[in-house]
């Protein structure tokens, strides 16, 4: 973890989504104990024009799965954001880009399990502006979306809720195309 994300505040929220505490970032394994204490992130896959979706590598200096695939941008939400808020802040960190919370595409929202203590909130974002490698990641390919389980299968490791919501945008992109038939 880069050394100012440990001082960060987080809000902690409980089973409902409220929140109910705060929390460092450096502190925030200490709630993988403590059932009903929860924290929030945003993630997202940037798509282009094209198709193509934007997948970075995660620096090696990550704590957490160093030199893995990553999300397009994904981030934790700080003490007091929204996840909107938090969505056009880590875009902007994570990609180069400025957008406004109406860029965005909901997909889904993913509730706290046994093994991911926190709640995401997971979007797409479609936009011809090209993105910045960020500080956070090492390198990106563009992938093709009927591309991408097998993008991933191939190279190990990624970022595990990404095998989650994978599945998740290519049916929300079946619906979409069930939608324009």
């Amino acid at each position: 973890m880069f050394e100012y994300e440990e001082r960060e505040l987080l809000d902690v929220v409980n089973e409902n989504d409220e929140i109910i505490d705060s929390i460092h970032r450096g502190d925030m394994m200490k709630l993988r104990d403590t059932p009903g204490r929860y924290l929030r992130v945003i993630e997202l896959f940037l798509q282009r024009p094209d198709g193509d979706i934007y997948l970075p590598r995660r620096s090696p200096h990550k704590k957490i799965f160093p030199g893995s695939l990553d999300h397009s941008a994904a981030g934790h939400i700080n003490k007091g954001e929204t996840y909107e808020q938090a969505l056009v802040r880590e875009t902007r960190e994570e990609l180069g880009i400025e957008t406004t919370p109406d860029n965005f595409i909901f997909i889904k929202k993913f509730a706290p399990t046994k093994e991911l203590f926190y709640f995401r909130n997971f979007y797409l974002l479609r936009t011809d502006k090209f993105p910045k490698l960020s500080p956070e990641h090492t390198e990106a390919a563009w992938i093709a979306p009927n591309k991408l389980e097998e993008f991933l299968n191939k190279d190990v490791p990624a970022k595990h809720t990404i095998y989650e919501d994978i599945p998740v945008l290519l049916w929300y992109f079946s619906q979409e195309s069930m939608q324009i038939s």
